[in-house]
């Protein structure tokens, strides 16, 4: 299945710890491994952002997004640093398919040109700034307003992005974000998919129900041997991970997910139940997924899983440092990594 919105290959130049790195041959479903801190999840990040990045404005946006979610977890906190360009570089560069994205420092705020910004203020000039470019389309914006957000860096009405693009940190999803992806569920009405899934993990679990509140909503589960629905925090990390991503699967339909450290709370012995879910509803929903993991049981379980239901739109991209210390990465397609695992070598890291 050769899917138009499918990322086959990218070029990376100095994004987090990412100096020049070019990786090639994804399929639909790419598992990422290797030791820690190696770049799992700073690869997807920068495959999300040149998703989410239409033009600069939303580029901009998605800069925000992304040095939000990963420096804090909570939602008060103002103060964040930039922390995307790696070590003394002062430009960025992402390639993929015909997409350039380009982020550029300057110190001085010399051609900022969006009308929110008071011209009038001439202390703007000497604003450390970013120079952010999709393509063509290229604008220079204060730093502060970009990593702070004022009210004038909400995205743009008129910047719209038809792709669908999902991210499921490694931490405990915030059950507000599980809402909203459970919502698209409901949309397609897929609700039953994801009952009967939850029953493969646990039988006692008879549905998924939500409760509108005043602020909001609240996620609660009805069980087999309680008479009324209980919280779903109260189940356990485990739980609230299984929902996030079969939810967020759907909620990516004809889109891209993305995945970090998709064991964290999830017992090695439903590794198969979950894979088997994932490789078939991604196939149905034509979404691309990219998952990392630094579990060796649960890449063995990837590649075990993909061999019993003859998916071969499978890899395995493995990263790891080459003798000059930079990031590189070896791509295994689905035959390869079979073999692989068959024969008990290690995938998980150099």
């Amino acid at each position: 299945m050769k899917e138009e919105h499918f990322i086959r290959d990218i070029e990376i130049k100095n994004f987090k710890c990412f100096e020049d790195f070019k990786a090639e041959g994804f399929g639909r479903v790419n598992l990422i491994g290797g030791k820690n801190n190696v770049g799992k999840t700073a690869f997807m990040e920068a495959l999300e952002l040149h998703l989410t990045s239409t033009d600069s404005f939303s580029l901009a946006f998605s800069l925000y997004n992304l040095v939000r979610r990963r420096q804090s977890s909570d939602r008060r906190e103002r103060y964040f640093e930039l922390d995307f360009i790696y070590k003394n570089s002062s430009k960025l560069e992402l390639k993929i398919n015909n997409k350039h994205i380009i982020v550029e420092y300057h110190d001085e705020l010399d051609d900022y040109v969006d009308d929110s910004l008071d011209e009038n203020n001439s202390d703007l000039k000497y604003e450390p700034s970013l120079k952010l470019s999709v393509n063509e389309h290229t604008k220079v914006f204060p730093i502060n307003r970009i990593i702070d957000r004022p009210p004038m860096m909400r995205k743009p009405s008129n910047v719209t992005n038809e792709l669908k693009v999902n991210f499921i940190s490694s931490t405990i999803t915030d059950e507000r974000e599980i809402a909203v992806l459970y919502g698209s569920l409901i949309d397609l009405s897929k609700e039953s998919f994801l009952n009967e899934s939850l029953k493969l993990f646990d039988d006692n679990i008879v549905a998924l129900k939500q409760k509108a509140i005043e602020r909001g909503v609240i996620l609660k589960l009805l069980l087999k041997d309680q008479e009324y629905p209980v919280l779903l925090s109260s189940l356990g990390e485990g739980i609230n991970r299984y929902i996030a991503i079969l939810s967020a699967i759907w909620a990516s339909e004809d889109g891209v997910l993305f995945i970090d450290e998709i064991e964290n709370g999830i017992h090695y012995s439903n590794y198969d139940k979950l894979w088997e879910i994932i490789l078939k509803v991604s196939d149905d929903a034509k979404c691309q997924l990219f998952i990392s993991s630094h579990s060796k049981e649960c890449i063995e379980s990837y590649a075990r899983v993909a061999k019993k239901l003859k998916n071969e739109e499978i890899t395995f991209i493995e990263l790891g440092r080459n003798k000059e210390n930079k990031i590189d990465s070896i791509i295994y397609p689905y035959e390869w990594l079979i073999d692989e695992v068959e024969q008990n070598h290690e995938v998980r890291g150099w």
